[in-house]
């Protein structure tokens, strides 16, 4: 078992947008509409930088972006501009200090000033600082640190500088930089962090997942590719380091919990997908594939009806339900209109001993007891991760009258903390880690007549459309080997705290 690390410095793990307009436009409505479209992944805080025609305007707050960019502050900002870049920040890290706010505005000994927005975590941070040198600010994030890095490297150009910086970092980070009148885009060489590109009119943008660009009408164009620096500029788009392709060790995290449903991710079965978008698939299909496998994998017997937690356990629970044969009731109802109605609970990691008293205001049973009466409740979730949640669930759904309450989770036991964007800041605070992985203790510790957790093999066929799963000779390596990033599974990760790669070992 993990010991408890409640030092562990905070880092991100975040929804950014990066526009960029080929003359001078306005583009301040359009960077918030687009950044709406990936609000569920940061509600801590959230952050904007523009280029306009005189200078760079930055402007940062603490909660959701219509908190923060009122009206009156976005007449102010909406001013004519070469590039915007708005953050939505999820901090899993480190102090909440206005410093660590995105996008990080520094300025280099020569004078250009460097805005650069997050989404990840940098790892072998004490060699990054001893790289720095000289007096940090306490409880710097890792975006500040590599903002500041990145400003005094010296070089022929930017296209050097940031080449350079790349080479000298590791981690899970895409980044989008604003220099002077240049946005460049960066992913990790294992793809940890996703990052897409799509265009509007005249518009580049760039962004972390598909649905923001669907919130403005653009077209997807591509994934950046794993180890790729793109640079757009009034020229047009240009690549400056080439990307490897395929999966690499994307975030399977992502896959059953971060990223919207109505999102797209490219699977990399065929040739050139990260170019195709019409091949990719949905986090909602790839959620119902996941309660399908469920179904034939943990048939619950004489099941009543099967219902969904909202929002990210409904399509696991349809699939499991169809497969099954089984009726799907929404009995379990989301309130929009709570005051925490519109959070993730478990990303609050900044109000932790709280959560557990918000479930039952952000979502609600309907309180019919001839549903409930006697009934076998099938109940599907994305994942559990501390248990506080499903606990509460689990007995309202009791009180209500139900004989039995099976929970069909779409993520396998999550034992590990994370160290490469998700918010575990100790092994402690994760059921299963506390349980030491023990399933009947984990059913009894929530109250439920069974847990069921898809199988490793089950989740990695989930996001393969036609591909076979590989077996790996160690069992804890077969997320590594398909594609993925499990190791708040298995505790086996693509890049160590150190900076050590795992197939470099």
């Amino acid at each position: 078992m993990e010991e408890p690390e409640m030092d562990k410095p905070l880092q991100e793990k975040c929804g950014i947008v990066g526009v960029f307009s080929t003359k001078y436009s306005h583009q301040t409505r359009l960077a918030l509409l687009a950044a709406g479209g990936v609000q569920h992944r940061g509600a801590q805080g959230a952050g904007l930088v523009t280029r306009t025609e005189k200078k760079l305007v930055k402007h940062t707050g603490d909660g959701l972006l219509k908190e923060i960019f009122t009206p009156k502050i976005v007449d102010q900002f909406n001013k004519p501009a070469l590039w915007t870049i708005v953050h939505c920040r999820y901090g899993t890290h480190g102090g909440y200090h206005k410093n660590n706010l995105q996008p990080c505005l520094v300025q280099s000994p020569n004078g250009d000033k460097v805005a650069v927005a997050h989404n990840g975590e940098f790892v072998a941070i004490d060699d990054l600082k001893k790289k720095i040198g000289g007096r940090l600010p306490p409880g710097a994030s890792d975006t500040y640190l590599f903002s500041q890095f990145l400003s005094r490297l010296k070089g022929k150009n930017w296209d050097e500088k940031i080449t350079t910086a790349l080479s000298q970092v590791k981690g899970a980070y895409s980044l989008i930089v604003g220099i002077d009148d240049t946005l460049y885009l960066a992913r990790d060489n294992l793809g940890i962090r996703p990052l897409i590109i799509g265009r509007v009119k005249d518009k580049w943008v760039a962004t972390s997942e598909t649905h923001a660009l669907d919130k403005i009408g653009a077209k997807v164009i591509r994934q950046l590719k794993r180890g790729e620096l793109v640079k757009i500029s009034k020229s047009g788009l240009k690549v400056i380091k080439q990307g490897a392709g395929g999966m690499g060790n994307f975030c399977d995290f992502e896959w059953a919990y971060f990223s919207r449903p109505d999102s797209l991710i490219p699977t990399y079965e065929t040739t050139g997908v990260e170019r195709q978008p019409q091949n990719w698939l949905s986090v909602a299909r790839f959620r119902e594939r996941c309660g399908a496998i469920l179904a034939r994998e943990k048939p619950i017997k004489k099941a009543s009806f099967v219902v969904g937690a909202p929002d990210s356990g409904i399509a696991l629970a349809m699939g499991y339900a169809n497969e099954a044969d089984l009726p799907y009731r929404q009995v379990i109802i989301r309130d929009h209109f709570d005051p925490n109605g519109n959070q993730r609970l478990f990303m609050r990691d900044d109000q932790i001993k709280r959560i557990k008293r918000k479930i039952l205001g952000k979502l609600s049973l309907v309180p019919d007891r001839e549903i409930w009466k006697d009934a076998v409740v099938v109940i599907g979730d994305d994942s559990i991760v501390r248990g506080n949640v499903t606990s509460k669930i689990t007995k309202a759904i009791f009180s209500l009258g139900a004989k039995e309450v099976h929970w069909i989770i779409g993520f396998p036991p999550v034992a590990h903390r994370c160290f490469l964007g998700v918010s575990i800041r100790t092994g402690e605070e994760l059921l299963a880690n506390k349980l030491a992985g023990n399933i009947k203790r984990i059913t009894r510790k929530i109250g439920a007549t069974s847990v069921n957790y898809i199988s490793h093999r089950g989740f990695i066929q989930a996001r393969f459309m036609y591909t076979k799963v590989k077996t790996p000779k160690n069992p804890q390596e077969i997320f590594l080997n398909n594609g993925g990033c499990g190791g708040c599974i298995t505790g086996i990760y693509p890049v160590s705290r150190e900076g050590k790669y795992f197939y470099d070992k």
